[in-house]
């Protein structure tokens, strides 16, 4: 026997009494109270909508008394009704009270109890207010985007390492540095259980895998057997294993030779997509030099937002924080031990995050300000032309790509990003940028800017 479904009454929220209190800069509470006699309506006119869809064996449609219907709906009713209250009375409440509420809000309320009123928290972030200052006069240094000869000689070594032959060695027996070793490998992490890979491929001293092996590999010899503790850093960029001790037995199996090819013509038009090795070389310079104008504009931009936020010390809302390290989690690939560890790992990599995200929070809150000071949020028309500027540059059906955007939330953040993109534009077009030298150089002469 399934409860029938009720139909939304209309919003009764300018029948709750509400006081706001400030615990934090961009933090609010909300005390709501909604009198006894208007709960017990609500709650008459839901059992009344129940009565007239409930079939109830030994009764008519319609004719089941209210006493049999709090028998069988009433706790269901009532977690109803109080659902709609909250909603429609805390939609009114930040209406009336003009708050720009971001996040979810945290609600604590009781269960209804029949002839009580409703009395019930809600605790919000909301934006802060922001009081935009000088937007201008912001000096900052562009990183040269220069290319090296040694780096497009890099590229192609890196080339010519990708598509290398391996050899086997069958003159000697001793490994040498850039050998490439076949291994059995069991790993055992300090209280797990013990991992085995075999057939694993190592470049002796070649930087991919834990030095200390790299290192005890060289010299050793096939057939070799070894027990290794590797110690981890505590700042290991693998949090789970950052701080801790991996015990490693390992077999050599065999070893091999890389063979690289030559870089001449040949190998430009086998594997570069060009007719000589100058072309090759030409074409990776080319890629490059797009590559550090993109960091160098992308510094400028970050020196201009630090800047900004320096003129501008305004609060980030937590859960616009917690949202951000959210996502900036879901484009890292983190791979944790279960249970316990996981959480602690987590929890110990969303607050080295946390700066970053709060960062990011505040730079977007003061972008969205100057977008809507100065007009900058583009229109429905704006808005569709993007939408067909995304199909065309992503190579999408514009079928595809309209239909993503015909949810209002994406449609949404899709207006609220073009916005801050236009402001951060206008920004950089009335900074005052001066060309500079390498990255690291540029960002420390920006940050004492």
């Amino acid at each position: 026997m399934d409860a029938p479904k009720e139909a939304h009454p209309e919003s009764r929220g300018d029948s709750a009494t509400v006081t706001v209190e400030e615990i934090g800069p961009s933090r609010r509470r909300l005390q709501v109270e909604i009198a006894a006699p208007v709960v017990q309506a609500e709650v008459d006119r839901a059992f009344a909508q129940v009565g007239r869809q409930a079939r109830l064996p030994g009764f008519r449609p319609g004719k089941a008394p209210r006493r049999v219907l709090e028998r069988n709906f009433g706790d269901h009713v009532r977690r109803e009704v109080l659902g709609r209250l909250i909603e429609d009375s805390f939609h009114h409440a930040v209406h009336e009270h003009h708050l720009a509420v971001v996040g979810t809000p945290e609600i604590d309320a009781d269960a209804l109890k029949p002839g009580e009123g409703l009395r019930y928290s809600a605790t919000v972030d909301v934006r802060p207010t922001i009081v935009l200052g000088d937007l201008g006069n912001f000096d900052v240094v562009r990183p040269s985007a220069e290319v090296k000869d040694d780096e497009v000689e890099r590229v192609l070594e890196s080339m010519r390492e990708s598509v290398a032959q391996l050899r086997p060695i069958t003159d000697r027996e001793v490994i040498e540095a850039g050998d490439v070793v076949t291994l059995n490998l069991s790993s055992q992490m300090e209280g797990a259980e013990p991992t085995r890979r075999e057939g694993v491929l190592l470049e002796a001293g070649g930087g991919s895998f834990p030095l200390a092996i790299e290192r005890q590999l060289v010299g050793q010899h096939r057939g070799a057997h070894l027990s290794l503790d590797v110690p981890y850093p505590e700042g290991y960029q693998n949090q789970s294993l950052a701080g801790r001790s991996v015990h490693f037995e390992v077999e050599v199996i065999d070893l091999r030779a890389k063979e690289l090819p030559p870089l001449d013509d040949e190998f430009a038009r086998d594997h570069g997509r060009s007719g000589t090795l100058e072309e090759l070389r030409g074409r990776i310079r080319a890629d490059l030099e797009r590559q550090a104008a993109e960091r160098a504009d992308g510094a400028v931009r970050d020196a201009i937002l630090d800047q900004l936020i320096a003129r501008h010390p305004i609060d980030a809302p937590a859960s616009l924080v917690d949202r951000r390290c959210d996502a900036m989690l879901a484009t890292l690939e983190v791979r944790l031990p279960p249970g316990t560890e996981e959480e602690q790992a987590l929890a110990g990599l969303r607050e080295q995050l946390r700066p970053r995200a709060e960062r990011d929070v505040r730079a977007d809150l003061l972008l969205d300000a100057i977008a809507e000071r100065d007009g900058l949020i583009p229109g429905e028309d704006e808005v569709s032309a993007e939408i067909a500027a995304l199909s065309e540059r992503e190579r999408q059906s514009p079928e595809r790509v309209r239909a993503l955007y015909e949810r209002p939330e994406a449609r949404s953040a899709l207006r609220v990003r073009l916005g801050r993109q236009r402001a951060l534009e206008r920004l950089v077009s009335v900074a005052r940028i001066v060309p500079g030298r390498g990255l690291e150089q540029v960002a420390v002469e920006n940050q004492s800017r």
